[in-house]
């Protein structure tokens, strides 16, 4: 409990540090977006974008037409993503996955979360594991790390005290035994999608 009270903690103080990238990380969502929608179950009406950050994932999505909400657990995060999403017709509330999310079963079509499962421990993983899998019926999109050799990613990551080392060299076998089809799409060196089936 304390662990994840200092992780919103963190991410609430570098909230307007991580807003300073939000045009760029538009930029890429809406190229990705482009480039590998073709990936995606093409009847896709409602996503769930969970840890929003400043809300440049869920925008991109927004763009597609497709009826966005935005979460996270981080104030200072939902305050910024509020303002980033003006007029995009995207919900944002402050929820925390942790926690149940104020979401019925099947809720979503599509749900995103990028960068967000390397910061936590296996249990939080698991926790997450579970209660995307109840709300979200169709796929997900997990924007994560892959296998690299980044110096500067991994001093980061420690700074932060995510759990990154562990996450990145059992991610793959760890969400196949959650979900029934796990694809993997590298997207850079360091980065890439997990593209979970839920059904």
């Amino acid at each position: 409990m304390i662990e994840r009270k200092n992780h919103i903690r963190l991410f609430s103080v570098i909230a307007p540090f991580y807003n300073m990238a939000f045009r760029s990380q538009l930029e890429n969502y809406r190229r990705l977006l482009k480039e590998n929608y073709w990936r995606l179950d093409d009847k896709i009406e409602r996503a769930i974008d969970i840890g929003c950050g400043t809300g440049a994932f869920a925008r991109a999505l927004s763009e597609l037409g497709i009826k966005v909400t935005a979460v996270d657990a981080s104030s200072n995060m939902v305050r910024i993503a509020r303002r980033n999403l003006a007029g995009t017709g995207v919900r944002v509330m402050r929820a925390d996955f942790f926690e149940d999310l104020p979401f019925e079963d099947n809720s979503f079509d599509l749900l995103v979360a990028s960068y967000v499962l390397h910061g936590h421990k296996i249990d939080g993983r698991v926790r997450f594991y579970e209660e995307t899998k109840r709300i979200c019926k169709k796929e997900m999109i997990l924007h994560e790390f892959f296998p690299n050799k980044n110096l500067l990613v991994s001093f980061v990551e420690f700074l932060e005290r995510s759990d990154y080392r562990n996450f990145v060299s059992t991610a793959y076998e760890e969400l196949k035994s959650f979900y029934p089809v796990v694809d993997r799409v590298r997207l850079s060196a360091t980065s890439g999608w997990y593209i979970c089936r839920c059904e």
